[in-house]
Protein backbone atom coordinates (compact mmCIF):
# COMPACT_ATOMS: atom_id res chain seq x y z
CA UNK A 1 0.00 0.00 0.00
CA UNK A 2 1.48 3.39 -1.00
CA UNK A 3 2.38 5.84 1.76
CA UNK A 4 -0.35 8.32 0.73
CA UNK A 5 -3.02 5.64 1.02
CA UNK A 6 -1.68 4.54 4.40
CA UNK A 7 -1.72 8.12 5.68
CA UNK A 8 -5.27 8.57 4.42
CA UNK A 9 -6.39 5.31 6.05
CA UNK A 10 -4.71 6.26 9.34
CA UNK A 11 -6.51 9.60 9.32
CA UNK A 12 -9.86 7.87 8.66
CA UNK A 13 -9.28 5.45 11.53
CA UNK A 14 -8.22 8.25 13.90
CA UNK A 15 -11.43 10.15 13.08
CA UNK A 16 -13.49 7.03 13.70
CA UNK A 17 -11.71 6.41 17.00
CA UNK A 18 -12.36 9.99 18.08
CA UNK A 19 -16.09 9.33 17.87
CA UNK A 20 -15.78 6.70 20.61
CA UNK A 21 -13.64 8.74 22.99
CA UNK A 22 -16.22 11.13 24.48
CA UNK A 23 -18.27 9.90 27.41
CA UNK A 24 -21.51 8.45 26.04
CA UNK A 25 -23.76 10.38 28.44
CA UNK A 26 -21.93 13.59 27.72
CA UNK A 27 -22.13 13.03 23.97
CA UNK A 28 -25.84 12.16 24.25
CA UNK A 29 -26.55 15.44 26.05
CA UNK A 30 -24.97 17.54 23.33
CA UNK A 31 -26.53 15.52 20.49
CA UNK A 32 -29.97 15.97 22.07
CA UNK A 33 -29.20 19.66 22.38
CA UNK A 34 -28.40 19.84 18.64
CA UNK A 35 -31.64 17.96 17.85
CA UNK A 36 -33.74 20.34 19.95
CA UNK A 37 -32.06 23.35 18.32
CA UNK A 38 -32.83 21.86 14.90
CA UNK A 39 -36.51 21.47 15.81
CA UNK A 40 -36.62 25.09 16.99
CA UNK A 41 -35.08 26.20 13.69
CA UNK A 42 -37.75 24.29 11.77
CA UNK A 43 -40.50 25.77 13.92
CA UNK A 44 -39.25 29.30 13.28
CA UNK A 45 -39.58 28.85 9.53
CA UNK A 46 -43.18 27.62 9.73
CA UNK A 47 -46.35 29.56 10.37
CA UNK A 48 -49.42 27.96 11.87
CA UNK A 49 -51.32 28.68 8.67
CA UNK A 50 -48.72 26.91 6.52
CA UNK A 51 -48.93 23.87 8.80
CA UNK A 52 -52.72 23.70 8.74
CA UNK A 53 -53.14 24.45 5.03
CA UNK A 54 -50.24 22.90 3.11
CA UNK A 55 -49.70 23.99 -0.48
CA UNK A 56 -50.15 21.74 -3.50
CA UNK A 57 -46.56 20.51 -3.47
CA UNK A 58 -46.30 20.18 0.33
CA UNK A 59 -46.81 17.09 2.46
CA UNK A 60 -50.38 16.74 3.77
CA UNK A 61 -49.02 15.28 7.02
CA UNK A 62 -46.74 18.27 7.66
CA UNK A 63 -48.71 19.36 10.74
CA UNK A 64 -48.60 15.88 12.31
CA UNK A 65 -44.88 15.50 11.61
CA UNK A 66 -44.13 18.93 13.08
CA UNK A 67 -46.17 18.18 16.19
CA UNK A 68 -44.33 14.86 16.63
CA UNK A 69 -41.01 16.70 16.41
CA UNK A 70 -42.17 19.22 19.02
CA UNK A 71 -43.32 16.45 21.36
CA UNK A 72 -40.00 14.62 20.98
CA UNK A 73 -38.07 17.84 21.55
CA UNK A 74 -40.04 18.50 24.74
CA UNK A 75 -39.17 15.03 26.05
CA UNK A 76 -35.53 15.53 25.11
CA UNK A 77 -35.38 18.81 27.04
CA UNK A 78 -36.54 16.95 30.14
CA UNK A 79 -33.94 14.22 29.57
CA UNK A 80 -31.26 16.83 29.00
CA UNK A 81 -32.05 18.51 32.33
CA UNK A 82 -31.57 15.17 34.11
CA UNK A 83 -28.30 14.43 32.33
CA UNK A 84 -26.98 17.96 32.90
CA UNK A 85 -27.65 17.84 36.64
CA UNK A 86 -26.30 14.30 37.12
CA UNK A 87 -23.07 15.02 35.24
CA UNK A 88 -22.80 18.61 36.48
CA UNK A 89 -22.33 19.93 32.94
CA UNK A 90 -21.55 23.56 32.23
CA UNK A 91 -23.26 23.81 28.86
CA UNK A 92 -19.90 24.35 27.13
CA UNK A 93 -19.28 21.12 25.21
CA UNK A 94 -15.54 21.56 24.70
CA UNK A 95 -14.98 22.52 28.33
CA UNK A 96 -17.06 19.59 29.59
CA UNK A 97 -15.24 17.08 27.38
CA UNK A 98 -11.82 18.42 28.36
CA UNK A 99 -12.52 18.64 32.09
CA UNK A 100 -14.52 15.51 32.87
CA UNK A 101 -12.24 12.88 34.37
CA UNK A 102 -13.01 9.35 33.23
CA UNK A 103 -13.79 7.98 36.69
CA UNK A 104 -16.27 10.81 37.33
CA UNK A 105 -17.99 10.05 34.06
CA UNK A 106 -18.80 6.47 35.08
CA UNK A 107 -19.09 6.64 38.87
CA UNK A 108 -22.29 7.29 40.78
CA UNK A 109 -22.31 9.71 43.68
CA UNK A 110 -22.71 7.97 47.01
CA UNK A 111 -25.40 9.18 49.36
Amino acid sequence: MPVDEKDKRIKELEEELAQYKPNGSLALYYELNRFVNGVVSIMRTQSLESLLKPGKDEDAKKFEKTMALIKNAKEHVSDMADIKSKLRLSGDEKKDIDEMPFIESIAETRK
